[in-house]
């Protein structure tokens, strides 16, 4: 698998996940050591190039590694529904952001970001937080968790999946994922505050009444976290390899 190594401007390595995504996680691995990382997807490289500053030795992978455009990096060819081209417990770090709803596969790409991933090693995931309050009454009158798409929509966008938010996948589901592949969350960030959800805490004693009255739920509720119930539109789990 080659490498794509360029030299452009730092104005074209600009960020394509929501503003605020990567400022919170960038103030995290302010207070990290150093590392081997893998950053997938990697976009424009907005991101990797951040973290190389910081000293971190960063692979980045893209299904589009054209549109990479940190000078001097690395940047390989990286379709996260399929298996990684490296073998296991490669890196200290691996950072998904904004990248599992955009996969066909979301089990197989944390699978296989698990796998690369050193014990001990920390990931870092960030997705849209379809748990939230605001979502949850968005979804309880207009019945979708994201915005659908048309058939022309598809089209307009080169046939391509990747493009969409193809896998809205639930708080609970991605908890599942991680907990099959040894990851622990450690904490989870909010891309920004959201205040006004405050007034929705109103709700809080009857989602917990109902949370209790249902049998198959357990007792540490991760709908119930104050960081995902109250959290902003994006998630950010910060999680531990056993």
């Amino acid at each position: 698998m080659s490498h794509n190594i360029k030299n452009t401007n730092d104005k074209n390595v600009i960020p394509k996940a929501r503003k605020g995504v990567h400022a919170t996680i960038l103030d995290w691995f302010s207070k990290q050591k150093a590392g081997s990382l893998l950053d997938v997807p990697a976009g424009y490289g907005h991101l990797s190039a951040r973290l190389m500053e910081k000293g971190f030795d960063v692979i980045g992978g893209e299904i589009e590694p054209e549109i990479y455009n940190v000078p001097n990096s690395k940047c390989v060819y990286m379709d996260l529904s399929e298996k990684i081209n490296f073998p296991d417990e490669t890196f200290d770090y691996v950072c998904c952001v904004d990248g599992l709803e955009h996969v066909t596969n979301p089990y197989k790409a944390v699978s296989e970001l698990a796998r690369v991933l050193k014990r001990g090693g920390y990931a870092v995931f960030s997705i849209p937080n379809y748990s939230n309050i605001e979502k949850r009454f968005k979804f309880l009158f207009h019945g979708y968790l994201t915005e659908p798409k048309t058939l022309e929509d598809y089209k307009n966008e080169g046939s391509s999946l990747y493009n969409f938010h193809n896998s809205p996948i639930t708080i609970t589901l991605l908890d599942l994922m991680f907990k099959i592949n040894d990851l622990e969350i450690v904490e989870v960030l909010k891309d920004k505050p959201k205040k006004w959800q405050t007034f929705l805490y109103i709700f809080y004693p009857i989602l917990a009444l109902i949370s209790r009255l249902a049998s198959n739920k357990p007792d540490d509720d991760i709908t119930l976290r104050n960081d995902i119930l109250f959290g902003g539109n994006i998630a950010i789990f910060i999680l531990r390899k056993k």
